[in-house]
């Protein structure tokens, strides 16, 4: 079998594909506004994969509200006990799932104002997109927030564990269990927009300022291992702000050591531009490479 060896020389007149973006930043500071329209198509390119459930209020979003990680089912007491609903198929008894649109949640706005809301799992939003992608307008999924997403694993794991908060796992195990569920889905997803040449957009919530030795930290909203897994499989890191000024907001890709951000792309290492994708995107297609600051793992 012959080896093909690839040199790398990135032709920054075109986006590149396959990336994962990390936008960080204070809860309304614009990062899902601004990730609805991550694409050079616009919002019509971006699905937002909500599970914060706040999407809803963004101005020509392509939203799928997500409620939970896995398929939640359809129960009945049975003898005092809660069990599965069963149905037969195919002489296989399988668990009924509940309806989307019978999951307890209502509109908030526009003309459906109060009536039943589909909702879906990760699982279910994932599977239909591997299914149905070549059909699909998108270029770019954004998954909204992945604090959220976290929360529900962790909720899995206490129960698996049988304990009633993280941290009571013996040596950790709690918080290990949880992230290598998390770095899975990512991982999932990942080889999936690497694969069909998409991009990744993960939100999250940056924690408030903490100064250790004399330096502001600035990292995620969420555990330590799962910060630093994360952001170590990101492409890109934006750290977003609103501008003190009153002018709108900033995505910053500067790094050092005490903050958990910055950029694989050369064009971008180090920069601080406006929110907005043409501003990215121009800074990549008028990237001179004499004056590249180098990247480094």
């Amino acid at each position: 079998m012959n080896i093909t060896v690839q040199t790398v020389d990135n032709d920054w007149q075109v986006l590149p594909g396959g990336l994962t973006w990390f936008f960080v930043g204070q809860p309304k500071t614009g990062k899902t506004t601004a990730a609805s329209k991550w694409s050079e198509k616009g919002s019509s390119g971006v699905l937002v994969l909500d599970a914060d459930l706040g999407a809803d209020f963004v101005e020509g979003a392509n939203v799928v509200p997500i409620t939970s990680l896995n398929i939640p089912y359809e129960t009945e007491e049975v003898g005092g006990e809660v069990k599965l609903k069963m149905k037969d198929v195919k002489g296989k008894k399988l668990p009924i799932p509940i309806k989307p649109e019978a999951r307890g949640y209502y509109h908030r706005t526009g003309k459906q104002k109060g009536k039943p809301m589909p909702v879906y799992s990760l699982a279910e939003a994932l599977a239909w997109l591997k299914k149905d992608w070549d059909k699909l307008p998108y270029d770019t999924i954004v998954l909204d927030t992945v604090g959220e997403v976290n929360s529900w694993i962790e909720d899995i794991v206490k129960k698996e564990m049988n304990i009633t908060a993280m941290g009571q796992g013996e040596w950790g195990s709690d918080w290990g269990a949880a992230r290598r569920k998390n770095v899975d889905i990512l991982k999932r997803m990942q080889s999936f927009v690497k694969k069909v040449g998409a991009n990744l957009i993960l939100i999250g919530h940056s924690k408030m300022t903490a100064v250790t030795d004399g330096r502001a930290q600035l990292s995620p909203e969420l555990p330590s291992g799962l910060s630093r897994a994360i952001t170590a499989k990101a492409d890109v890191i934006g750290y977003i702000t609103g501008d003190k000024s009153g002018g709108g907001y900033t995505i910053s890709f500067k790094s050092y050591d005490e903050r958990m951000i910055g950029s694989r792309l050369a064009p971008l290492a180090q920069k601080e531009l406006p929110l907005d994708f043409k501003a990215v995107v121009d800074e990549i297609k008028n990237h001179n490479k004499e004056t590249e600051v180098p990247w480094k793992e």
